[in-house]
């Protein structure tokens, strides 16, 4: 692909676990945008969103997070994937993007504690808000309900983990069956998998709490679950080791070694990737016992646990990384791919501009853009325009 000298790394092709083949090495970040309004199913809307950025050709596009179950969490119209109706709505999406040469993989997303069992897809279903321990989440406000409440006080502990694996291994084949190419576990941000691995929400007694190895059990069973179904070489992972979204800020010499032994599962497992993100590193101040390094970068911790002569798993990077950043990262050998997230927002071209070395497009339409309110889905989703 011929493209500005200063992106030149960024524009050759790549290939993920010997099976994705790649036009480049940007991937399009998992945002909620909150439109799928059928149902929490996504509708033609949706796959014009996708297929825009397909036909710019992106090199892998990452579905926003889709749920596995039933949700209690403060967005009315994110989607679903756990019954076959679903995965029809979504081959939609997928055919999209494959018509444009693209790659599509999926997100599957539990809540977890992050629920409030108030509302109405909970409520009317009665399912509880799950968790690896009954240790509620501070924060948010649930502006849907009545006071604005905050995260669910009232956690069921998940007694048997084997039913939530058997969710993962449903979502993964219907995403199949959705014509999905690969899947991203979505192991951050507070959710479900995020709390096994943390000592301040896992505070179980049985074999996935307590030791770094079994907090980081439940994970790496999911992974074999979707493993079984998928290969290897088409699963990857979403981490972000010094996060602090959520009630998760962790010390740093537990994320060391939880995350140390995470990672050299995976890479043991032949994995197709793994998203390193790095939210959290930036944050100041942290919440005192949290406190990382000077300086510190989880690129520099853990990228060479990934990236080494022979790995079989590519490392890919999260998190706000520019351009010319990703670019350097990948000339000196750090990375094999960035994924960039809220750009592709107001730049349905992105891959176009960086090719021609035009400047991005900024939002200049505020925070309401990414979940709403809205008085219709397509504004600030579908009227982004291209550069002339």
């Amino acid at each position: 692909m011929p493209g500005s000298p200063d992106t030149a790394g960024l524009l050759q092709p790549t290939s993920i676990g010997g099976v994705l083949q790649l036009r480049n090495r940007i991937c399009m970040a998992a945002m909620t945008r909150n439109r799928c309004i059928d149902g929490n199913k996504p509708t033609d809307i949706v796959a014009q969103h996708y297929g825009t950025r397909a036909k710019d050709g992106v090199g892998m596009i990452i579905s926003e997070g889709i749920f596995i179950s039933y949700d209690g969490s403060d967005f009315l119209h994110t989607p679903l994937l756990f019954l076959e109706e679903h995965a029809r709505a979504w081959k939609k999406v997928t055919d999209e993007v494959h018509k444009a040469g693209g790659l599509m993989l999926f997100q599957p997303w539990h809540a977890g504690r992050l629920q409030n069992e108030e509302m109405s897809m909970l409520k009317e279903n009665n399912y509880p808000v799950l968790a690896p321990s009954n240790i509620p989440a501070s924060g948010d406000r649930y502006r849907l309900l009545e006071g604005h409440p905050g995260h669910s006080k009232n956690i069921t502990e998940i007694t048997n983990p084997e039913e939530i694996i058997d969710q993962y291994r449903n979502t993964a084949s219907l995403a199949q069956t959705a014509g999905f190419d690969g899947v991203e576990v979505l192991a951050q941000g507070g959710y479900l998998l995020h709390t096994f691995l943390l000592k301040r929400s896992n505070q179980r007694t049985d074999k996935y709490g307590g030791s770094a190895e079994n907090r980081c059990r439940f994970v790496l069973d999911v992974i074999d679950a979707i493993i079984e179904i998928w290969g290897a070489g088409k699963v990857g992972i979403k981490i972000s080791p010094v996060d602090e979204y959520h009630d998760t800020a962790s010390p740093y010499h537990e994320i060391s070694q939880t995350y140390s032994y995470l990672i050299s599962q995976l890479v043991a497992r032949e994995l197709g990737f793994i998203t390193l993100s790095r939210r959290g590193y930036d944050t100041e101040p942290r919440p005192t016992g949290t406190e990382l390094p000077p300086d510190y970068e989880p690129l520099q911790e853990f990228g060479d646990m990934i990236k080494f002569p022979g790995s079989k798993t590519s490392l890919i990077v999260n998190y706000e990384y520019s351009v010319e950043e990703a670019e350097r990262l990948i000339r000196s050998d750090k990375i094999d791919l960035v994924q960039i997230g809220r750009p592709f927002i107001s730049n349905p071209d992105l891959i176009s501009r960086i090719r021609k070395g035009i400047p991005l497009a900024e939002n200049d339409r505020g925070g309401d853009l990414l979940y709403g309110p809205y008085q219709h889905p397509d504004v600030g989703y579908n009227d982004w325009s291209a550069a002339e």
